[in-house]
């Protein structure tokens, strides 16, 4: 790997942030607003470039429940499932950041994941938008059925809405720029790291007090990853999903919008600092699986590629 690769390997950006986010003191710094922003710039330039024909939104009905299913029926229920022994065991705060975190649309890298794996970016944007726009109606319904007053669910609505509409006019003068992957990659990377820099640092002395917590905080993300990407596989291979949305759809049912869940954990949950630990935990978690991922799956359509053409044609 040269030097210059580093800046799009998305663990080396990881790593890095962990490290300072530890070695550093506790910083004076907003850092929940400073998320907010870092989360807007990476969605505005993940949507750069992005569109989709009334057409294919109208043939892609069947798309767009699979992608709600997989996200608010598969994602919600296994994350609730987790969350739910921290509940029991008295750990009310973890629980209500478990919460939120089950209450979010997919991650924007689901675009992201079809472009690595050269999956069907049709899929990918009809995938976000579906969940995205029953996220507006689904994320403040769930929060108030479990946690109740504990989160104002008209925040979570304004908070969700503002986070679609800004990035999505933001796009509008940005395509002007014609960005290319080569800049836009850096410095989405560069967006995480900072959002998890901010995450860690801001909960740092409670991590240093409580190193095993965090220690089963990781299990239970790690155990909630494994469950996900089983059913995931299930339940492509039984609808016989087609073979280009298999990424596309996997990423979707794997990875929430964790990026969101920790701004909205630090903004509205700021008397429960713990409730962003099951937040930042799976980021760590999900960003390094789909770095080592979408790096599997992208070297794995490069041999397809070459053995099709080294295949000889028969007449």
């Amino acid at each position: 790997m040269n030097a210059s690769d580093l800046f799009y390997d998305l663990r080396a950006w990881i790593f890095c942030a962990l490290a300072l986010s530890l070695l550093t003191g506790t910083l004076d710094v907003p850092s929940s607003e400073l998320i907010v922003v870092a989360l807007m710039v990476q969605m505005t330039l993940s949507m750069d470039g992005l569109s989709i024909s009334k057409e294919a939104l109208s043939e892609g009905r069947r798309e767009m429940l699979h992608s709600v299913i997989l996200c608010y029926v598969v994602n919600t229920g296994v994350t609730l499932a987790v969350g739910a022994a921290f509940m029991l065991s008295g750990y009310e705060t973890m629980w209500q950041g478990w919460v939120l975190l089950a209450s979010m649309p997919c991650a924007i890298s689901v675009v992201t994941a079809a472009i690595l794996t050269r999956g069907d970016l049709n899929a990918a944007v009809i995938a976000v938008t579906s969940t995205y726009v029953s996220g507006i109606v689904l994320a403040p319904l769930i929060s108030f059925v479990l946690i109740g007053n504990a989160v104002d669910p008209l925040q979570i609505l304004k908070y969700i809405v503002l986070f679609i509409v800004i990035p999505a006019a933001l796009t509008i003068p940005l395509k002007r720029l014609r960005l290319g992957r080569r800049v836009k990659v850096p410095v989405i990377n560069l967006m995480m790291a900072l959002m998890l820099f901010l995450s860690v640092n801001s909960n740092r002395e409670y991590m240093l007090t409580y190193p095993e917590m965090i220690l089963v905080v990781l299990v239970a993300a790690g155990a909630r990853l494994l469950a996900l990407s089983l059913i995931s596989s299930w339940m492509n291979k039984r609808l016989k999903t087609d073979r280009r949305s298999v990424p596309v759809l996997h990423v979707l049912c794997i990875w929430k919008n964790t990026g969101l869940s920790v701004s909205m954990c630090m903004l509205l949950l700021s008397g429960a600092p713990e409730s962003v630990i099951p937040c930042f935990t799976c980021m760590i978690v999900e960003s390094l699986w789909f770095s080592m991922y979408t790096e599997r799956e992208s070297k794995r359509q490069a041999v397809a590629r070459r053995n099709a053409s080294a295949s000889p044609s028969i007449c």
